[in-house]
């Protein structure tokens, strides 16, 4: 204590403790007498034991062998004999042999023109030194994140326009790195029609003070345009003003049709800064008055004016964290010992902010506590920063794993090696077992551990480490390939560290060995398949050609091509034809197969064949045509020879593949069909077949592939094709199948057979005339024996009780009884006549020859229906609902089928369910080639297990309705059955009954 003169103890403390706190050791060297003083901080941060008396001979081993302990002695030597002040980072190695950075600063004092001492400190910056270090390695991993994903940074100043961008985003801009630049030299690079778009977004950022993102293009020096996404944000000064913009641009080139999100706002430098807001405070118990520096009334928002007290204070606290610092300070008053806090404040504009707090309590000669000292520093932006950090490093981790990419870090002087945990699983070391580089190297593959122990030896030797590929064997005998790349650390030339990243490439390098493979396979195949493959880029009209693309051409490989050359090697006749091929496929935006001959210097003419396809962009325009090109000279000869014998067939002759596609048609199947073999080709054989027996088609086709063989349609089928006017040949087919190198063919052989199918016809008319007269002798006198047992079942009774009352009257002579006689028999005679009519219409219906046919439209008679049911629909409210999609009219008498409808929709009416609303669904359809119409209700029902023997009788009736007579049916049905039709149905009782009339026409 002799060296101060201190009268304040508590400000001595405060000192003292704030050295401690800074870790800030004081030391004092004699001249004249060459003894050193250290302080107690200086001893602890020497680690030397309390009796160690520290000389000029034993400090120098604490600074660190070589450079460091040489600049340190030289230093003090200029200290002493010239009077030079010194500030020096020096490495040190404590007593216990750890290893320290330490700040040295020196001023030695002069008296009479000779130094007399030296006072110096000695500061520990081994923390500032490590916290430098991992953001220099932090950086250095940020630029090689910044290669991979092609990002860059960038910061404008916007009074002087001055741009300061990271070395990466000069990359990505394709600019020479370093190159000052400013917003009209970055202009010279983006394309017309974005500079505007950038010009309007930096008016607005200026006016809003946001930052929007937004994309726009940059041309590289090779002319090639890419894609860059920009994020920004604004940063203002206290007056609103615009202090700088800082962002990121990706290159999302490969990426431009996908929205990413690129970077998070970065403000490294400015949160560093933010961090060192520090405010004193003394708390005086008696007096409850708190003492504030000005910077803590700056961080707490409070008027500097405002006396501080405790309520004041606490009020600055944000209500979720004030009862814990009152208790924190509570329990100071009460233990005498302040535990450090966080805990968060709001300004009265809202904001929170957080805030860290160290205290100390000053006790009297009583042990009680009088008053507290400390320090508040506003960690809001670290507490932020921490919690990106972690959540960057969650990223970082998961990107490693999904790239399969991790990170290590060699040092070169101890050899200690620290690999991330994704590196640890590429590599399968366990996590807790021990990590070396020799370790790492009993890892890489034997055959290439010398490769890689050469690579890092000159890494070491030059400090440049390059892009290593090489594989390593895991320990379960497994091979991976490894791409590492990094950097090197280099301090006085000599290596101090090695840093940088190391990717499973296995599934990248097996796939790029499958892909040499496949295209030395490929070449054998296009050797012998005569294929070469081409690349037309439309816009540039430039070629590509593979190296067998120039042997079909017989041109020297490499030649470069545009589309004339093609044309000039190709035949005369042929020029025209390819070049409208060209411009139609530009045009149509599709390519199709097409042949051409070309010319050899030598004369010779080859066929070759093109298949190929358009490619355009997103506009719709075409870039680029690609495709193959195979020689078929030898093919095409040994066509035009096989086409030769088709065309001399006496048949027609067909050839299709196994889809159905024709390949191939002679001059026969020309005059059959009516169309040219141009015309057939690439067309499905079923153009050639009619609709109806498409199925049958299918069905022989299946059973001729399941045993393709020499085969015939079976001798009994009739099967049909159809020629251009689309009329009807009864054919005779035959099937053989044909087997070459582009897989199996199937020839058809068809003859017509119509002068057969007419003889047979004729004989078969002739048997079915015959057929049709005995059966309608059958059903005349079957008509004809039903119409006597109805004329004499229905005649009989009416007849004789008609003749009853006539005997009674003649014997009566009551004249009231008389008078009621005669209203009977008029009633009888009524009925009679009625029956009688309806007998005698059903006779002209059966016995009419001639009946006027014309095509009736269903859903007009359905409407005529409907009209003359109105009432009864109305009353009823009867939902009808009619289906004529299939059938929409049909050729017959129109009366006929006006009186179907209304018998059978004015029966669904008469019979309906009370219970329900009344539903009739009218429907045409194709049943077995003639039109049927289904009749369909869900009123009563009827039992046809009891009743359908007699459904369609005379006079029959199933439900007691007073409307009902039993005609309806009836005379419906004979007037089907004159026109050749038949009516039947289905019922079940409670849910309805559904009529089926077949119109035979």
């Amino acid at each position: 204590m002799k060296h101060w003169d201190i009268e304040d103890i508590s400000t001595r403390d405060l000192f003292e403790k704030t050295l401690k706190i800074a870790k800030v050791g004081i030391y004092e060297l004699s001249v004249a007498s060459n003894t050193i003083y250290w302080s107690g901080v200086t001893r602890e941060i020497t680690e030397v034991p309390s009796d160690f008396v520290p000389t000029l001979e034993n400090i120098k081993y604490f600074f660190k062998e070589g450079n460091c302990r040489e600049q340190a002695i030289q230093a003090l030597h200029r200290a002493k004999e010239h009077g030079e002040p010194f500030d020096l980072d020096v490495e040190m190695i404590t007593a216990k042999g750890n290893q320290r950075y330490v700040r040295n600063i020196g001023y030695p004092e002069f008296r009479n023109g000779n130094s007399v001492k030296i006072i110096g400190i000695l500061q520990d910056i081994t923390e500032r030194k490590r916290i430098k270090f991992d953001l220099t390695r932090k950086n250095q991993l940020l630029g090689f994140a910044e290669k991979m994903a092609h990002i860059g940074h960038w910061r404008i100043d916007p009074v002087s326009q001055k741009f300061t961008w990271s070395e990466n985003m000069y990359r990505i801009a394709d600019l020479k790195i370093g190159v000052p630049m400013t917003l009209e030299k970055y202009l010279k690079h983006i394309p017309g029609e974005d500079r505007k778009k950038i010009l309007e977004h930096i008016d607005k950022c200026n006016e809003t003070k946001i930052f929007e993102p937004f994309t726009h293009r940059i041309k590289h020096k090779d002319g090639s345009t890419h894609h860059f996404k920009v994020l920004g944000e604004i940063i203002v000064n206290e007056q609103g003003e615009i202090d700088q913009i800082i962002g990121t641009s990706q290159d999302i080139t490969e990426f431009v049709h996908q929205k990413q999100e690129l970077i998070k706002k970065n403000q490294q430098l400015n949160n560093a800064e933010k961090i060192a807001k520090i405010g004193h405070w003394r708390w005086c118990l008696d007096t409850d008055t708190a003492y504030w520096s000005d910077n803590l009334y700056e961080i707490s928002g409070v008027d500097k004016n405002i006396k501080v007290d405790t309520e004041v204070f606490l009020n600055t606290i944000f209500h979720e964290d004030r009862e814990a610092v009152k208790a924190n300070m509570e329990n100071a008053v009460a233990t005498r010992n302040f535990e450090p806090i966080v805990y968060r404040i709001q300004l009265k504009d809202g904001t929170l902010k957080t805030i860290n707090t160290v205290g100390q309590a000053i006790t009297d000669s009583k042990g009680m506590v009088q008053e507290i000292l400390g320090t508040c520093q506003d960690i809001t932006e670290q507490t932020i920063k921490e919690q990106e950090l972690i959540f960057k490093n969650q990223q970082l981790n998961l990107a490693e794993k999904m790239a399969k990419i991790g990170n290590w870090k060699w040092n070169a002087l101890t050899n200690e090696v620290q690999w991330s945990d994704n590196l640890y699983d590429i590599y399968g070391h366990p996590k807790d077992a021990d990590l070396s580089y020799e370790v790492y190297l009993n890892y890489v593959h034997e055959e290439d551990r010398p490769f890689v122990e050469r690579k890092i030896g000159e890494a070491a030797e030059r400090g440049v480490y390059e892009d290593l590929n090489y594989r390593i064997r895991l320990q379960d005998g497994s091979v991976k390939t490894i791409k590492s790349t990094g950097i090197v650390n280099v301090a006085h030339g000599q290596t101090i560290e090695m840093l940088g990243t190391c990717q499973d490439i296995t599934d990248q390098f097996n796939k790029a060995q499958e892909v040499i493979q496949k295209n030395q396979q490929l070449t054998f195949a296009e050797e012998l398949a005569k294929i070469g493959y081409w690349e037309w880029d439309v816009v540039n009209d430039h070629l590509t050609w593979s190296d067998n693309m120039y042997r079909i051409f017989d041109m020297e490989v490499g030649t470069p091509l545009g589309f004339e050359n093609v044309v000039e090697a190709i035949h005369p006749d042929d020029r025209d034809m390819f070049r409208a091929h060209a411009e139609e496929f530009i045009a149509e935006k599709k390519f199709r197969k097409f042949m051409h001959r070309i010319v050899y210097d030598s004369g010779a003419v080859r066929t070759v064949e093109l298949y190929g396809e358009v490619v355009t962009d997103r506009a719709g325009n075409v870039l680029k045509m690609v495709g193959i090109t195979q020689d078929i000279t030898e093919q095409r000869m040994s066509e035009i020879k096989f086409r030769g014998l088709l065309d001399s067939a006496p048949d027609t002759m067909i050839i299709v593949d196994t889809k159905g596609l024709i390949q191939l048609a002679n001059k026969q199947a020309e005059k059959m069909f009516g169309y040219k073999a141009t015309e057939l080709v690439d067309q499905h054989v079923s153009m050639l077949v009619p609709n109806r027996l498409w199925d049958t088609m299918e069905y022989h086709a299946n059973i001729f592939f399941k045993d393709p063989k020499h085969t015939g349609l079976p001798a009994d089928l009739d099967f049909y094709v159809q020629n251009k006017a689309g009329f009807q040949i009864p054919i005779q087919v035959t099937l053989s199948p044909l087997v070459t190198s582009e897989g199996l063919l199937v020839s058809l052989a068809i003859r017509d057979i119509t002068e057969q199918k007419q003889s047979a016809h004729r004989i078969l008319e002739t048997n079915k005339s015959l057929k049709e007269s005995a059966n309608k002798l059958k059903t005349q006198n079957k008509q004809l024996a039903e119409f006597n047992h109805i004329t004499s079942h229905n005649l009989r009774s009416p007849v004789s009780n008609l003749s009853s009352l006539i005997n009674i009257y003649k014997t009566e002579d009551d004249s009231d009884l008389r008078e009621e006689l005669i209203e009977k028999m008029e009633s009888v005679t009524n009925h009679l006549t009625w029956t009688l009519d309806t007998l005698v219409e059903s006779l002209v219906i059966k016995n009419k020859t001639n009946v006027a046919l014309e095509e009736t439209i269903f859903e007009s008679i359905l409407q005529k229906t409907e009209d003359m049911l109105a009432a009864q629909i109305l009353k009823t409210e009867a939902i009808i609902e009619h289906d004529f999609s299939e059938v929409e009219s049909a050729m017959y008498n129109k009366i006929y089928l006006e009186s179907i409808f209304l018998n059978l929709i004015s029966n669904s009416l008469k019979y309906r369910d009370e219970n329900r609303k009344p539903k009739i669904l009218v429907k045409s359809k194709i049943e077995n080639g003639r039109t049927q119409l289904e009749f369909r209700d869900n009123g009563l029902g009827i039992d046809l297990k009891k009743n359908g023997h007699k459904l369609f009788g005379f006079s029959k009736v199933f439900h007691r309705n007073k409307d009902a007579k039993g005609v309806g049916l009836f005379l419906t049905k004979a007037q089907i059955d004159a026109m050749g039709g038949k009516i039947w149905a289905e019922s079940e009782p409670g849910i309805g009954t559904s009529f089926f009339v077949n119109l035979n026409h």
